[in-house]
């Protein structure tokens, strides 16, 4: 009897304490989604690049991918000499512009100046930060203010460097701020340890007493992934006067270099005024080139070769004995010799 009369009360009991869970439940949901949509709108940090012991470089968004809902704020910390650009295909970085009625090599109008202020509201479109040059903010920020989709941006500097951001609607549960800022860090951590261990097996490569000998010098990694080693790789060698040298930057790099003495910093442009418009910015010292492919270089000499793409090679011939110091003028840190014996 009490068995039987007390089975439907408990059942009765579980349907309530069921239902009654569902309520808060649903009302939890419910104010989670409130949450969301009366939220105040937040601010997401993105690492543009970052660099490490060994001369490692890291060519890309940290985190690549991001979530955000509209009206949040992302703010990009330029790590290097990056942009950013929202578009679908790279700007080539040098072109010939009209000073003053002169053809000379200049950095890319599109690629220098931001078409669009930090701290603006971004509503789509072709949109461009600017390259961090002297005096520019390293911060670069917008608020968005787009449609549910995903957007896509990129670096004209560095082919492949590139991110992702993905606008959802306001009912949509998003990692924090932190999170993200966490997830950028083990992305970039990952990276660099995986150009850690291709430098190992690189050095082990190149460090050998017949690539020392053998004039031919790699300039930077190939195939690490989106980090590069600023080094050349062997940072010595060892020819016959007469013989000549020649620097590769391998097809698999994501990153230019050139070859140069003596060193020249921080003169990447050299802005030439222009009435009624923006300065040229003519290719300046760090980057122009002062020795063609196959001179012959005497010692005390100054050369440079100008800025070497990935896959392109430049050679030049020691004619006499000597020591030749060289350096890559746009990685501070990635410097070689070439030591030059007597002719048998």
């Amino acid at each position: 009897m009490m068995q039987s009369n007390s089975m439907p009360r408990l059942v009765k009991l579980g349907l309530l304490g069921a239902a009654a869970l569902g309520v808060v439940a649903g009302a939890l949901s419910s104010q989670l989604v409130t949450l969301a949509q009366d939220a105040e709108p937040q601010t997401f940090t993105i690492m543009a690049g970052a660099s490490s012991a060994g001369n490692a470089e890291v060519l890309a968004f940290a985190p690549q991918s991001l979530q955000v809902h509209r009206g949040d704020m992302v703010t990009w910390v330029n790590n290097g000499f990056h942009n950013i650009h929202f578009e679908t295909e790279p700007l080539p970085l040098v072109v010939m512009a009209d000073a003053n009625g002169q053809q000379v090599p200049a950095m890319n109008p599109g690629i220098v100046f931001p078409s669009i202020d930090s701290g603006s509201v971004y509503s789509g479109g072709d949109v461009n930060s600017g390259l961090p040059l002297p005096g520019v903010s390293p911060i670069f920020s917008l608020q968005i203010d787009l449609e549910p989709g995903t957007y896509s941006y990129m670096c004209d500097i560095h082919p492949g460097m590139a991110g992702v951001i993905t606008v959802v609607t306001d009912d949509v549960t998003i990692p924090s701020p932190f999170e993200t800022s966490l997830q950028g860090a083990g992305e970039f951590g990952a990276t660099l340890g995986a150009a850690f261990e291709a430098n190992a097996a690189i050095e082990a490569q190149t460090f050998t007493d017949e690539a020392i000998h053998s004039g031919q010098i790699n300039m930077g990694s190939a195939d690490t992934g989106r980090a590069t080693l600023n080094q050349f790789y062997p940072f010595a060698t060892v020819i016959k006067a007469g013989e000549s040298v020649t620097w590769t930057n391998p097809e698999g790099s994501i990153e230019p270099h050139l070859v140069a003495w003596p060193p020249v910093r921080g003169q990447d442009v050299t802005p030439i005024e222009v009435a009624g418009q923006p300065p040229v910015m003519a290719v300046g010292p760090t980057l122009a080139p002062l020795t063609n492919s196959g001179d012959a270089i005497a010692p005390g000499q100054a050369f440079s070769s100008g800025l070497i793409f990935p896959g392109q090679s430049f050679s030049m011939t020691f004619s006499e004995p000597g020591v030749y110091p060289f350096t890559c003028n746009i990685h501070p840190g990635m410097n070689g010799t070439v030591i030059v014996e007597p002719a048998a």
